[in-house]
């Protein structure tokens, strides 16, 4: 599946609306991104169910000693619900955690979780689009199939066609170097 595929399937999903769909984020990058960008809220403002890994939460939360650790921790901890902290119980989940691993493996790990019924993913809603870093990779990783993986730049375009924001652009310019932003559109 390539990225227009995916970001017509999440746009198709949020005009549905009333949190059917689910954006699971699996890395901290893109929470990165959008809270350099000023468009943290974002995740609250998209009508999808979104999981957050609380590996993520504590990551950031563990840097009380910058703003950005602080803010978006803080950011986090108020909107959890509408937002869910997922949390790796079982090994699945420690590996589905892991971003030392692959993204097959990562796959692989959320695919043992969702077969298991297990409480972790209880909250996901299908269908399901996982946040990653690089969203490409993810998309070509063996076993991937009907994996719905897009990075920052998807959803900053999804965001912009749904009117969620003015520009896909804005989220550049804070994330690109400044000869990269052309490659953005």
């Amino acid at each position: 599946m390539d990225g227009t595929t995916v970001r017509d399937a999440l746009l198709e999903a949020i005009g549905r609306g009333g949190g059917t769909g689910s954006l699971l984020v699996l890395d901290p990058a893109p929470i990165h991104s959008l809270w350099i960008s000023g468009h943290l809220s974002l995740l609250i403002d998209l009508p999808l169910n979104v999981v957050i890994l609380g590996s993520i939460r504590d990551l950031f939360a563990s840097r009380q000693n910058c703003r950005k650790g602080r803010e978006v921790s803080a950011f986090l901890d108020r909107h959890t619900p509408p937002l869910h902290l997922l949390r790796a119980g079982a090994a699945a989940g420690q590996e589905l955690d892991d971003r030392q691993r692959r993204p097959e493996e990562r796959l692989a790990a959320l695919a043992r979780l969702q077969a298991s019924g297990a409480e972790e993913v209880a909250t996901l809603q299908p269908p399901v689009f996982l946040l990653v870093t690089d969203g490409a990779a993810w998309r070509a990783a063996p076993g991937a199939g009907g994996i719905h993986a897009m990075d920052i730049r998807d959803l900053a375009l999804v965001a912009q066609a749904a009117g969620l924001i003015g520009k896909a652009i804005e989220i550049a310019h804070a994330i690109e170097l400044p000869g990269e932003v052309t490659a953005f559109g």
